[in-house]
């Protein structure tokens, strides 16, 4: 006994189900037409059996709510929950995702959904949908527990320990985290380390009987019994129907040979219709020790049944149950099986003495000596201060051709080396670091050695016409040319130089007299026909494409173009076709996905291009492209740490590439990766010293950490660096406006709008203006810009809202109509106007905002402001229905909860309201203005 296992802590008696399901059935059977009403009746009904612990009557009522309203999230949301706590666990997981693809945010379900995710053993997935990213402040410490549960149960012990160490900084006094971390420890075989974590869960959680049957598992362990089943016992004490805890008393109890004391545990969990594994086999041997083989045999094949038949994902995280398997299978004579179950067992945890002694066994028996070397490997991948495993790891890598190792090898092998070919291999090292200047000495030299070294020559004229020696690059491509004058691969390469340099006429050329000599040359057929495409002959590209299909059916490359012709032509669909086409043939080359990725994410498609950006990911990992496009992918899904992970991959792989760093470290930045997004900024500065944008980004850097003096420091670097261009501008107005200095920061706007007349930078200015308590100055700068551009959506948006702060209302609506009329069909400005027209006290309201839920029914700000007009137009039940649905998409927004509370106070749920009213406080986005709030209070009575 090691860990917890509790898949069905309190399920339903079997007995109670047909009974459930007749009612169920019952329940649902000659219903009256739906409607939103007679659902929000069921709704607060099923809300009152959950929270008296009528589970059952929960379910059948919502049940009923979801027959009359499929769309009530907060129905789905309370099955999801109910179910979870019957044991229901797919029934649990189909509830939640259903709540979720109707707009409920993760807020909501976060918390149960991972509990759910770890008892079906689909770790994976938790890590995968499961981040913290998003969530409010006040479930990340749980639900970073979480996942470093599932990383922990996955073996990577490094992201476990990082996720509890968050989770505890996050919130110190939780016990959760050490409770977890204990479990950690044990099943790596750190016992002492276990320990030190169970016993501070106690402290934090003394009241908790997880923390204390946490202290019992690791003593357990420690094969101290007594101590065990103290501590078990003061779990009992807590939640007498504490599973986990009375089958780790039962254990405790038996190792002390107390066995009349350990069949009173197990005689009770048999009266609770628990069915656990562990618990069968604990009878087995019991069975055993009292001559019962036949009861023993029953009692074995009964711990198997519930073993093999739980889901792989949950077994293979489960120590004790992979135990209770092995040593049942094995008291069966099925060694085989015994055998699988011991090998998951020490790949997680090979220090597991029982299990190495068993395997041992079971090795003996049959004959299999070698078994003893899968062992070993995995010992040394779990030790890596181990010296022989630190060799026979770096064996592995370099057996698995892992390029970054390769590299470092090849690096110094190269620098002991005199030879020609090893300067030139130094030389690919060097440009593939970024160190342009060194590589190319080298390759020069290698070259000079030997004129006939093609790579030499062919590297050296790609790096010259990349960097716009266009000159140096010709003549090197002319020359091998000279020298080779029918290898058609080199003419190819003197095109491909031409084009480069943007001579396209020398380029058609060069391809036109390889496919002369040899029409099929497949890279001169597509370079041709790219060349085409840039100039709009997309009929002669088109043609010339799919001749070649006719010669290699599914040509990946080839595919790519005609997709990228299609597009170009104004074809979507069809480029999409032969992308994917190009995408399934081969995984190697990234472009077919990036294409498809860009365009998804161009039509605000984001769901589709994360799932392709996934799918690339899992081909092509190694890829830099494919790790950049896969980081941006999940910052527009808002998974901002699984997006700096992707992004931190995406470093190594571009090296000290200056735009593709700055490039990563702003993304970084905008995922909250700070200190990642400053590594990207020194990486970039070390390729160019002097780079405008890195240098603008350093400064952004320092701002975001606040340190007065290191903000000036990077800010003077950059204005002596590049004084006077838009960038420093812009930076510079920045630095002013959070320091309050307003009168300084429209000074640089005012300065960079000059160089470059933008909506932006207006905005800005504005912002500066009214920060400085200049309103009528903020209102005529946007007079002036709306006059000039009458059809620019933004800057009238600004006004209206502008208008509308300095309560001038009659030229807000103005202003709001302007923009309607310009986006009838944009919800949120719809909304906006509708919220206006309530504040004129307007019977146009209700209408603009129904318009405004029917274009976005989904949106949570636009449910919102349809709940609230109808509550301040007396339909309470209307309102709170709204409210509710804005709540369940949004709990981020106090503003959103604030509404809500009065909706609740005034339908008379007071307990509900002072919940809301208190999220709303505390709410990452609180209300606007703060004494909304006072005046809740007061009116609400609260």
């Amino acid at each position: 006994m090691t860990q917890a296992f509790s898949p069905n802590k309190h399920p339903m008696p079997r007995t109670a189900r047909p009974l459930l399901t007749a009612m169920l059935l019952l329940s649902l059977a000659g219903l009256a037409p739906a409607t939103p009403e007679k659902a929000a009746k069921f709704y607060e009904d099923a809300l009152q059996r959950y929270e008296k612990g009528d589970l059952e009557g929960a379910t059948i009522q919502l049940k009923n709510t979801i027959q009359q309203d499929n769309k009530m999230l907060a129905a789905h949301l309370l099955l999801g929950k109910v179910l979870l706590k019957v044991g229901e666990l797919k029934g649990a997981e189909a509830a939640f995702e259903e709540a979720l693809k109707q707009g409920v945010s993760r807020n909501e379900v976060a918390i149960p959904l991972g509990q759910l995710y770890l008892l079906l053993g689909e770790r994976k997935k938790l890590l995968d949908e499961l981040t913290v990213q998003s969530l409010l402040p006040a479930l990340q410490p749980e639900v970073l527990t979480l996942r470093g549960t599932a990383y922990a149960m996955s073996g990577n012990i490094t992201l476990a320990t990082k996720s509890f160490s968050d989770a505890k900084a996050l919130d110190p006094r939780s016990a959760s985290p050490f409770i977890a971390e204990a479990l950690m420890y044990l099943r790596a075989g750190e016992r002492d380390k276990a320990k030190a974590s169970a016993s501070r869960a106690t402290e934090l959680g003394a009241d908790k009987p997880a923390a204390w049957y946490t202290l019992g598992t690791v003593l357990y362990a420690m094969q101290d019994y007594k101590g065990s089943a103290t501590a078990q016992e003061k779990a009992l004490a807590l939640d007498k129907k504490h599973i986990d805890a009375r089958v780790g008393h039962a254990f405790a109890l038996l190792s002390l040979g107390r066995e009349k004391e350990a069949s009173t545990d197990l005689a009770l969990l048999k009266e609770w219709e628990v069915s656990d594994p562990r618990a069968s086999y604990m009878r087995a041997l019991l069975a055993t020790r009292a001559g019962d083989a036949a009861a023993a045999k029953t009692n074995y094949a009964e711990a198997v049944d519930q073993i093999d038949a739980l889901p792989p994902g949950l077994v293979a995280g489960d120590e004790p149950l992979m135990m209770a398997g092995a040593l049942s299978h094995h008291a069966l004579g099925n060694l085989e099986k015994a055998r699988e179950y011991l090998r998951t067992i020490l790949t997680l945890n090979p220090k597991h003495y029982v299990g190495q002694m068993l395997l041992a066994s079971i090795a003996v028996q049959s004959k299999d000596f070698t078994l003893a070397v899968p062992i070993l490997e995995t010992m040394l991948r779990n030790n890596p201060d181990d010296t022989q495993a630190l060799y026979m790891m770096g064996s592995i890598q370099l057996a698995r051709k892992r390029y970054p190792q390769a590299s470092e090898l090849f690096e110094r092998a190269a620098a002991k080396s005199n030879s020609a070919d090893a300067v030139r291999e130094l030389g690919f090292s060097q440009l593939g670091l970024g160190l342009d200047k060194q590589g190319l000495s080298n390759l020069e030299k290698a070259y000079a050695a030997n004129p006939a070294d093609t790579r030499s020559g062919v590297q050296l004229a790609l790096t010259f016409a990349r960097q716009g020696q266009s000159a140096k690059a010709l003549q090197i491509a002319e020359t091998i040319v000279k020298r080779e004058p029918d290898n058609l691969t080199m003419i190819n390469f003197l095109g491909n130089v031409r084009g480069r340099i943007g001579d396209k006429a020398g380029a058609r050329a060069a391809f036109q007299q390889v496919l002369a000599k040899d029409p099929a040359f497949r890279p001169a057929g597509i370079n041709l026909s790219w060349l085409d495409i840039e100039e709009r002959r997309f009929d002669e590209a088109r043609t010339r494409l799919t001749q070649m299909l006719t010669r290699m059916k599914d040509d990946p490359d080839v595919l790519f173009e005609l997709g990228t012709l299609e597009l170009r032509a104004g074809r979507p669909a069809e480029a999409l076709r032969q992308w994917q086409k190009a995408d399934d043939v081969q995984r190697q080359d990234p472009r077919p996905g990036l294409a498809m990725i860009d365009y998804y994410s161009s039509q605000r498609q984001v769901d589709k291009a994360l799932e392709t950006a996934k799918m690339l990911a899992g081909k092509q990992p190694s890829k830099f492209a494919v790790q950049l496009a896969l980081g941006r992918a999940y910052l527009a899904a808002g998974e901002s740490t699984n997006a700096r992970l992707s992004l931190q991959e995406a470093t190594r792989l571009a090296e000290f590439d200056a735009d593709k760093q700055v490039a990563i470290g702003r993304m970084q930045l905008m995922a909250g990766g700070i200190d990642q997004a400053s590594y990207n900024v020194q990486k970039a500065l070390q390729a160019k010293p002097d780079d405008l944008q890195a240098l603008v980004l350093q400064t952004e850097i320092e701002g975001r950490r606040g340190d007065a003096a290191k903000i000036d420091a990077a800010l003077k670097t950059l204005q002596a660096k590049h004084p006077g261009t838009v960038p420093t501008l812009l930076t510079t107005g920045h630095v002013a406006f959070s320091r309050g200095q307003f009168a300084a920061a429209q000074l640089a706007y005012r300065a960079a709008m000059d160089k470059a007349p933008e909506t932006s930078v207006v905005l800005l200015l504005v912002q500066a203006q009214i920060a400085g308590g200049e309103t009528d100055k903020a209102l005529q700068s946007l007079e002036s810009w709306t006059k000039k551009r009458p059809d620019d959506k933004l800057s009238l948006r600004a006004l209206a809202e502008v208008q509308l702060q300095a309560g001038k209302m009659d030229q807000a609506r103005k202003s709001f109509a302007q923009v309607v009329a310009l986006e009838p069909d944009n919800a949120s400005t719809v909304a906006a106007y509708a919220a206006l027209l309530q504040r004129l006290n307007d019977a146009g309201a209700v209408a603009a905002a129904e318009k405004a839920v029917k274009l976005a029914p989904n949106d949570a700000e636009v449910n919102d402001v349809m709940g609230w007009i109808l509550l301040q137009r007396g339909d309470k039940e209307g309102g709170l229905r709204f409210l509710r649905e804005a709540r369940l998409r949004n709990p981020t927004s106090g503003e959103i909860r604030l509404h809500l509370a009065y909706a609740l106070a005034k339908s008379g749920r007071k307990a509900e309201a002072r919940d809301e009213l208190a999220a709303a406080q505390s709410s990452p986005v609180k209300p606007q203005p703060a004494e909304e709030l006072a005046r809740a209070r007061r009116e609400l009575g609260l």
